[in-house]
């Protein structure tokens, strides 16, 4: 079991030598700096220490990601109740009405944060196993924020993957059995956990579950079920990382009356 949650367990990850973002080794010609995953500007201050921080290329990885950064850190922001000014707003909130029940609903469509989480988990990767996670690496990604798409003014709803709730259970049992990796920082209100598991065509994959000041609450919990963060990554290598925590194999029972969310009961 490999865990990250101390101020001196980030700092021997900070200057890995690579960039987690593309993954190649740097060079001494490089320009360097360090970024916050996730962003720092997500975090009410008393939260803002201790941060990950991971080292990227500045210019062609980390700096075409700042949008991104800044759009994501607005979302999340809203639990803290801080709304942006008009002038500096990058969640162009929308109105549509749902096809279900006919509600008028608030939809955030600037930015994918299924893609968004992607960058995030090659960090955690790269933290936990001190290698970088490939480009080609295949994602199944279960947000806190409903999703659906807009028709004629109205918004379909996607429903949860049935692949989600075996992640949430995968992740729940490991955690019972006290065999998970993990990353716990800021203040205790981020954390990251993970496991690798044997899927039914025997190749190695990791399943991992997101909480972030409990954000499922974050979502739309009115007008629909309201879900964690969990999903799953391929290894395109075929292995699973050196002292990385493999999935239970033991049958025994466990709590989750909140089938949707991993941190839930």
């Amino acid at each position: 079991m490999i865990s990250l949650t101390t101020q001196k367990d980030a700092r021997e990850v900070r200057d890995l030598p690579f960039c987690y973002i593309c993954g190649n080794r740097f060079d001494t010609a490089d320009s360097i700096n360090y970024d916050h995953i996730p962003p720092e500007s997500i975090f009410d201050i008393p939260d803002r220490n201790f941060p990950l921080k991971l080292s990227t290329h500045e210019r062609q990885c980390h700096s075409p990601m700042n949008l991104d950064d800044e759009v994501l850190g607005q979302l999340v922001a809203l639990i803290h109740g801080k709304q942006p000014s008009e002038r500096n707003d990058k969640l162009k909130i929308d109105i549509y009405q749902s096809t279900d029940t006919g509600s008028l609903i608030a939809s955030f469509s600037q930015r994918n944060i299924e893609l968004l989480l992607r960058r995030w988990i090659k960090a955690f990767h790269a933290a936990l196993y001190r290698e970088p996670l490939a480009d080609d690496t295949k994602f199944a990604i279960q947000t806190p924020f409903p999703s659906g798409t807009i028709k004629n003014g109205q918004l379909i709803e996607e429903p949860i993957r049935e692949q989600h709730y075996k992640f949430v259970e995968c992740i729940k049992r490991n955690r019972v059995a006290g065999n998970l990796d993990y990353i716990e920082t800021n203040n205790g209100k981020f954390r990251y956990e993970c496991v690798w598991d044997k899927l039914s065509d025997n190749s190695w994959a990791c399943v991992f579950s997101i909480d972030l000041y409990g954000w499922k609450d974050l979502g739309d919990i009115n007008n629909f079920q309201p879900r964690g963060c969990a999903g799953l990554y391929n290894s395109p290598t075929g292995m699973v990382p050196e002292n990385a925590s493999k999935a239970t194999r033991l049958e025994f029972s466990i709590a989750n009356s909140d089938t949707a969310d991993p941190f839930g009961s």
